[in-house]
């Protein structure tokens, strides 16, 4: 039996010895099969150094991460075929021979930081279209380009990749067909400035990439950023075999594919762009803080956040002051010549420094100082040193500099709080007027004195002063905003946020203070915030992200969002509404042309809470996450209504590097209780019907006609983005 069992093992293992000798010789036909079709299928030129291409792939698969395994061992891709010299590819779905292109206009400067840093960047492009080879040139200036698709190499063998423009540029590839594997491979430039000659290569080291292994019948998803400001403008990919003698050639459209079918989709359709290393959504991105002056306009202020403190108990203020007859002599109880509104408001001045003012601007910082009475425009801000006689030097007064030993005094300097109250007057680069801190200082000693005085609040400490607001009435007083920041006996934080006011008084005499009649915030009133639109898909989902943003910021479910649409067409408003995270929000379509003031009113009409807030504004903004509250404080219903400055960013300038102008001579953006916005007859649809342009300023002669005043005051955060018309609804001018 023994014997038996041997010799059919033996059998076995014979038998298993001339199968593998069958597999080893069928497995070298197939392999001097490939060669030799891969022997006419077309090439790209060579580069220089040889590589051991098992080896490669070995050690890079080891290296990969599980998920891009995976993704390799899954795909699968038709094959493409040899007709002569050329490869072609089934014209499918995933093998178009064209990529996606995404053009992004009205964008300023050379960097891809400018690009990057545009809100609309990466998925509110202004042009959706396809192209079929790597290599462009547009002819247009302040632009930017993302082109981004599948690539599909002819061979599995080492590539090297080089991009030429004018001006900066980015190459980015990922190891497979995912997204989120992107590496960046050759760039050129980071500043700007630097460009290159259409095909120029070797510029910069930074233009050519390092050897990397792609594995034929693989697709790998790649994308290009290009930057162009203005003159000549071009953009070139290429690449070359990692072999001896390459020639760089242009990426093809037999290489390409697209990544998808844009054709059939509105513009309002954004869920399929993808989002990665190289591009992705900053909305919600913190901006980053910097030393840079150009940056205190961003830098962190507790007021920005002042939504996140917890009120102090209103029964806890109840009488704190006594109760003042409150009615500054600037009210008008008459109605004004058409227009003449814009040139009698005034600005309240504000402390802490909130830093609104733009420093950066050069051609408009002689104006600043112009609004300081002891400058001297003909000496310029020499006149602000005083020479010191220095008695261990003998003064030669040549007339001509350099005077090394010459030493001088200066006083301090708070042009700040010099700038004039007439808005129509004041400088577009100024800024908020900073009220000084002894001034302030002397408001909050006896707010404070007033709290510790009465046993509820005797055990709460001063911790922070947030924000002051000062209107000065010259003939009758001051009107002042106290937010100061309270630990309470048990170390709980609160906020307490109050009018008051302070009859003008002799400098000499302790600062009385007492409580406006009936001139109160209403912490929670229902803020609906509206819009009318026409098309501009891309601005309209911005609009509504930036309504998420604030929701998501600040929990508030007291504000509303209204959008009354002219029968867009590139995008499903109502559709993209019931996706938003938002507390609330009401649609309306009208019919026939666009119209501002008619759209406006009609959104109005919705609101039928006389006692909540309407908040008129525009697309094209960006908001402060404290926009609802800054709504709510400086509206005070029967009383007054809040026009906040926006600044208007120049072309290359964003909310994370702003640099522009205030409009100050804007009031398009306006917070009113709805019962003021009846009272004073609503917007003037009957004149403004066919056009807009002016139609803010004639609202604002209604307002101070009724007898309201007007709180003006530059929102820090609040920004208008740069933007042409072309494409908008009309001509007529508009903001």
């Amino acid at each position: 039996m023994f014997v038996v069992r041997a010799f059919n093992q033996r059998k076995v293992m014979w038998y298993s010895f001339c199968l593998l000798i069958i597999c080893t010789v069928f497995y070298v036909f197939i392999s001097l099969g490939a060669y030799h079709v891969d022997a006419i299928e077309k090439k790209l030129p060579a580069g220089p150094a040889k590589t051991n291409v098992n080896k490669v792939i070995n050690k890079r698969i080891e290296n990969e991460p599980p998920e891009a395994q995976e993704i390799k061992q899954s795909v699968e891709i038709p094959p493409c075929y040899a007709h002569f010299s050329n490869i072609f590819c089934p014209k499918t779905a995933s093998t178009s021979g064209r990529v996606n292109m995404h053009v992004f206009e009205d964008c300023c400067g050379g960097s891809l930081d400018h690009l990057r840093n545009n809100l609309l960047y990466p998925l509110f492009p202004n042009v959706r279209t396809t192209v079929s080879r790597l290599a462009v040139s547009p002819q247009w200036s302040n632009y930017g380009l993302r082109i981004f698709g599948y690539l599909y190499p002819s061979e599995t063998e080492e590539y090297i990749f080089a991009v030429a423009s004018d001006d900066n540029s980015e190459f980015w590839l990922s190891l497979n067909e995912s997204p989120e594997n992107l590496q960046l491979l050759a760039h050129v430039g980071e500043t700007g400035y630097e460009w290159t000659a259409p095909g120029e290569y070797w510029k910069f080291a930074s233009q050519i990439s390092k050897p990397i292994l792609l594995v034929k019948n693989m697709k790998y998803f790649f994308e290009v950023l290009f930057k162009q400001n203005s003159g000549a403008d071009h953009l070139e990919i290429a690449w070359s075999l990692n072999h001896d003698n390459g020639i760089f050639s242009v990426i093809t459209s037999e290489f390409l594919s697209l990544y998808e079918d844009e054709s059939s989709l509105q513009m309002g359709n954004i869920d399929h762009i993808p989002q990665t290393k190289a591009s992705y959504d900053r909305l919600l991105d913190p901006i980053p803080l910097s030393p840079h002056p150009v940056r205190d306009k961003i830098r962190e202020d507790p007021r920005d956040h002042i939504y996140k403190y917890n009120m102090l108990d209103e029964s806890y203020l109840k009488d704190l002051f006594p109760e003042c007859h409150y009615k500054p002599s600037y009210i008008l109880n008459e109605q004004i010549e058409r227009y003449q509104g814009v040139n009698l408001i005034q600005f309240s001045s504000v402390y802490p420094n909130d830093y609104t003012r733009q420093t950066n601007d050069h051609n408009d910082e002689m104006c600043f100082y112009n609004q300081d009475p002891s400058f001297q425009a003909e000496k310029g801000l020499a006149a602000y040193l005083i020479e010191v006689e220095d008695p261990d030097i003998q003064k030669t007064d040549t007339g001509e500099g350099p005077f090394w030993q010459r030493v001088y005094d200066v006083k301090p300097l708070n042009a700040a709080s010099k700038q004039t109250a007439i808005v129509a007057n004041s400088c577009r680069t100024a800024g908020n007027i900073v009220m000084s801190q002894s001034h302030a200082m002397s408001i909050v000693r006896v707010f404070l004195k007033a709290l510790h005085s009465r046993e509820e609040t005797r055990g709460y400490s001063l911790l922070h002063v947030v924000n002051v607001v000062r209107r000065e009435d010259e003939d009758l007083g001051s009107r002042y905003l106290v937010e100061l920041e309270l630990m309470g006996p048990q170390g709980q934080k609160v906020l307490v946020s109050r009018y008051v006011y302070a009859k003008a008084e002799d400098s000499s005499k302790q600062v009385f203070l007492c409580s406006p009649k009936a001139f109160n915030w209403n912490p929670s009133a229902t803020v609906h915030v509206i819009v009318a639109v026409k098309d501009q898909a891309r601005w309209i989902i911005q609009f509504i992200r930036e309504m998420e943003k604030v929701y998501r910021a600040t929990g508030d479910k007291n504000f509303n969002v209204i959008i009354v649409d002219y029968n867009s067409s590139d995008i499903d408003i109502e559709k993209r509404l019931k996706k938003a995270k938002l507390p609330s929000y009401k649609f309306k379509k009208m019919e026939g042309n666009f119209q501002r003031t008619g759209g406006l009113q009609a959104g109005i009409d919705l609101v039928e809470d006389e006692n909540s807030i309407l908040f008129l504004c525009d697309l094209h903004l960006y908001y402060p996450v404290n926009i609802i509250n800054s709504i709510r404080k400086y509206c005070i219903e029967g009383k007054m209504v809040y026009a906040p400055v926006v600044m208007r960013l120049d072309c290359a300038a964003s909310p994370r590097a702003p640099n522009g102008f205030w409009e100050i001579a804007g009031y398009g953006l306006m917070g009113i209780y709805k019962s003021d916005m009846d009272r004073i007859g609503g917007m003037n649809t009957r004149e403004f019907k066919d056009k807009w342009g002016g139609e803010d300023w004639e609202l604002l002669d209604r307002i101070l006609g009724n007898g309201l005043e007007v709180e003006r005051l530059h929102l820090k955060n609040f920004f208008h983005h740069f933007h042409s018309r072309r494409g908008m609804w009309v001509t007529n001018d508009s903001g």
